[in-house]
C-alpha cells in the first residue's frame, strides 16, 4: 500500500519524450494554423487518452487558439489536474512551452469576468511552475485589488517587485507607495525553501529555511521544514534538534510529532541496528504518532499512519480502528479505504474487504493497487485463475515488483515452476533490494526444489533461513531439502529445531500448525491452532486459520460451531 506523506503538490513538465511523438503531428498542424484539425486531432487524443495531461494541454491551447475561452480553460485546468504528483520531482519547464503566459491570459479572462477564484487558480499555476514570476505575482495583486482585498494585494505587490526591481516605476508600486524595494521577508526565505526541497536541491533549501529562521528563530514551520530537508539527507541528529526547537517553541504543533513519527520509522529500518534497536524505534514512532493525535485529534493523517504502523505490526484490529477513525474526518480517503481493504484481507473477512476495496475504487477506478489486492482476496479463498488475472492486469499498470512476486506465487501453487522462477526473477529486476529478500528466496528454492535441481534449492533456502532464521516454514522446507540430498545430521538437527519451536505470533502458531498438517499430523495441528487462541484470543486470524482446517478436514459439525463462535466474537 501506498503510504501518506507529509508533502505539497508540485506542477511538473507537462510533456515526457515518449509522449512528444504520439502528440507532434497534432502539434504540427497548430504550428501551421490549422486550428480546426488540430482541435479534432488532440479531442480524439484526449477521448482515447482521458488520462493524459499533454493531451488536454494541446487541446486547451487549440481552443484558445480558436477563440473558445471556456472549453479552453477546462482542458488547461484539467492538464493541470492530472499532472499534479506526490513525489519529489524536478519542476521543469519544456524548451518552447509558454505555459506561464497561457495561464496567466486565462487568469485575466477570468478576472475581467469577475470570477475571482478560478483568476487565482490559474495564477496558482503558473506560480507552480515559477515561484519566481514577477508577472504572476503583479496578476495576484490585481485580483486581491478586485476584491477590495488590499493587505493581500499589498504582500503580492511586494513579491513582485522583489522579483523585477524594475516594477518600482510601475502602477503596482504606486498604489501602494512603495519607493523602494522592500527587504526579503521571513516568508520569502521560507517558500524559496520549499521551492528548492521540491527540486531536489536539499542543501540550497537547508541554506533558505536557515535564513528565514535568522528573521523568525521560533517559526516552527520552518523549523519543521528544516527538520525535513535534514530527514532528506539522513541526517537525522541535525533533523531532531531543529523538531526539538519547535516542540519547545509550541508543543501542541501537530506536525513536529508527526516529523518525529517519520525519523523513527527510518531508524526502524536501519540494516545495521539490532532487533531491540529497531523495536525501540518502532514504539517512538506509534509513541509519537498518539503524541500528533493528542495535538490535533481532527487530523486524519495520523490516524492514518498509526493503522500503516498497526498493519505493518500485524495488529489488524488496531489497524481498523484507525483506519476507520480517519474515514470519519474524510470519507474519501482513499488510502485509508485501501488500508482497511488490507487488515480484512489478512483477518480473511473477504466481505468488510471487498466493500472497502469497492470505496477506494470508486474514488481511483485506475488504481493498480485496487487489481493487486482484489487478487490477494482471490489467493485467500483458492481462486487462483481468477487471482491470475487480476494481478496480470496491475503489473499492466504497474512494474512493482511486489505484483511479480504475487504472480510467482501463484503460478507455483498452480505448479507452473517456470513462469513461477520468470515472476520471481521479474521481482528481482523491478527492485535489487529484494535480493535480501527471505520470502522470495524461499519460493525461488521451491522451483528449484519442485524442479530437482537440489543444490540451487539448497542455496536458496538456505539464505531465506538466514535472513529470516526465526521463521519455522524456512526451517521445514529447508529439512525437506536436506533430507532428499541425504544430510541426515543437518536434517535432524533442524527437525529438532522445529520440534522444539516456541510460537511467539499468531503467524507462528498458523505455520506450525501448518507443518504439522503437512506430515500427517491433523490432531496435533489443531492442538497448536487451539493453544495460540487460549494464548490469543483478541486474535481473529487464529480461529479463522482453525476454521480452514476443520473445513479441509470435512468437520463440519465443529467447523459450524467454530464459524458461530467467530460471528459471536467478532
Amino acid at each position: 500500500m501506498k503510504k501518506l506523506v507529509i508533502t505539497f503538490f508540485i506542477f511538473f513538465a507537462l510533456i515526457s519524450k515518449a509522449q512528444s511523438i504520439e502528440l507532434m503531428d497534432g502539434i504540427k498542424l497548430l504550428n501551421l494554423n490549422k486550428v480546426n484539425k488540430a482541435c479534432e486531432f488532440f479531442k480524439n487524443y484526449t477521448d482515447n487518452k482521458p488520462n493524459d495531461p499533454d493531451g488536454h494541454y494541446w487541446l486547451g491551447l487549440c481552443y484558445k487558439k480558436a477563440g473558445q475561452n471556456e472549453l479552453s480553460a477546462y482542458h488547461l485546468q484539467k492538464s493541470f489536474e492530472l499532472s499534479q504528483v506526490i513525489e519529489d520531482i524536478d519542476v521543469v519547464e519544456p524548451v518552447g512551452f509558454k505555459n506561464q503566459n497561457d495561464y496567466l491570459d486565462i487568469a485575466q479572462m477570468y478576472l475581467e469576468s469577475g470570477d475571482f477564484d478560478k483568476a487565482h487558480t490559474y495564477t496558482d499555476m503558473t506560480l507552480k511552475l515559477n515561484p519566481d514570476s514577477a508577472d504572476a505575482y503583479t496578476m495576484r495583486a490585481k485580483i486581491y485589488l478586485a476584491q477590495n482585498d488590499k493587505d493581500n494585494a499589498r504582500k503580492a505587490a511586494i513579491r513582485a517587485i522583489q522579483a523585477d526591481n524594475n516594477l518600482l516605476n510601475s502602477s503596482l508600486a504606486k498604489e501602494f507607495d512603495i519607493v523602494e524595494v522592500p527587504p526579503l521577508d521571513f516568508e520569502y526565505y521560507n517558500s524559496k525553501g520549499v521551492e528548492y526541497y521540491y527540486r531536489g536541491e536539499i542543501q540550497n533549501a537547508i541554506s533558505f529555511f536557515e535564513k528565514s529562521l535568522d528573521l523568525n528563530f521560533k517559526n516552527v514551520v520552518a523549523l519543521n521544514n528544516l527538520a525535513r530537508a535534514y530527514i532528506k539527507m539522513q541526517d537525522f541528529n541535525k533533523a531532531k534538534s531543529a523538531l526539538k526547537k519547535a516542540r519547545i517553541f509550541n508543543p501542541k504543533y501537530f506536525e513536529t510529532y508527526m516529523n518525529y513519527a517519520h525519523i523513527a520509522k527510518l531508524e526502524s529500518t536501519q540494516s545495521n541496528i539490532s532487533e531491540f534497536s529497531r523495536k525501540r524505534y518502532l514504539n517512538e514512532q506509534k509513541n509519537y504518532l498518539k503524541q500528533a493525535i493528542k495535538a490535533n485529534p481532527n487530523d486524519k493523517r495520523a490516524y492514518l499512519e498509526l493503522g500503516n504502523y498497526y498493519l505493518e505490526q500485524k495488529y489488524y484490529e488496531n489497524a481498523i480502528e484507525n483506519f476507520s477513525t480517519a474515514l470519519v474526518y474524510d470519507d474519501e480517503y482513499y488510502e485509508a479505504y485501501l488500508g482497511l481493504a488490507i487488515a480484512y484481507i489478512e483477518l480473511n473477512n473477504p466481505q468488510k474487504a471487498l466493500l472497502a476495496l469497492r470505496n477506494a475504487g470508486a474514488l481511483n477506478s485506475k488504481s493498480d493497487e485496487i487489481s493487486y489486492y482484489l487478487a490477494k482476496m482471490c489467493i485467500l479463498d483458492n481462486r487462483f485463475d481468477e487471482a491470475k488475472d487480476y494481478l496480470l492486469d496491475a503489473v499492466s499498470k504497474s512494474d512493482n515488483p511486489e505484483y511479480y512476486l504475487e504472480l510467482g506465487k501463484i503460478y507455483y501453487f498452480k505448479e507452473d515452476y517456470k513462469n513461477a522462477f520468470e515472476n520471481f526473477q521479474k521481482a528481482i529486476s523491478q527492485d535489487v533490494r529484494l535480493k535480501n529478500m527471505s520470502q522470495l528466496h524461499n519460493y525461488i528454492g521451491l522451483c528449484y526444489y519442485k524442479n530437482k535441481d537440489l543444490k540451487k534449492a539448497l542455496i536458496n533456502l538456505q539464505k531465506a533461513v538466514e535472513l529470516e532464521p526465526d521463521n519455522v516454514i524456512y526451517m521445514y522446507n529447508l529439512s525437506l531439502v536436506y533430507k532428499s540430498t541425504r544430510q541426515d545430521d543437518l536434517y535432524q538437527k533442524l527437525y529438532n529445531k522445529i520440534l522444539r519451536f516456541e510460537p511467539k505470533t499468531a503467524q507462528d502458531y498458523i505455520d506450525l500448525s501448518t507443518i504439522y498438517y503437512d506430515r500427517g499430523q491433523s490432531d496435533i495441528a489443531k492442538s497448536i491452532l487451539d493453544n495460540g487462541i487460549r494464548k490469543m484470543p483478541e486474535m481473529k486470524v487464529l480461529y479463522s486459520a482453525k476454521l480452514r482446517l476443520l473445513e479441509t478436514l470435512g468437520d463440519k459439525e465443529n467447523a459450524k460451531k467454530l464459524k458461530e463462535l467467530i460471528d459471536k466474537i467478532f
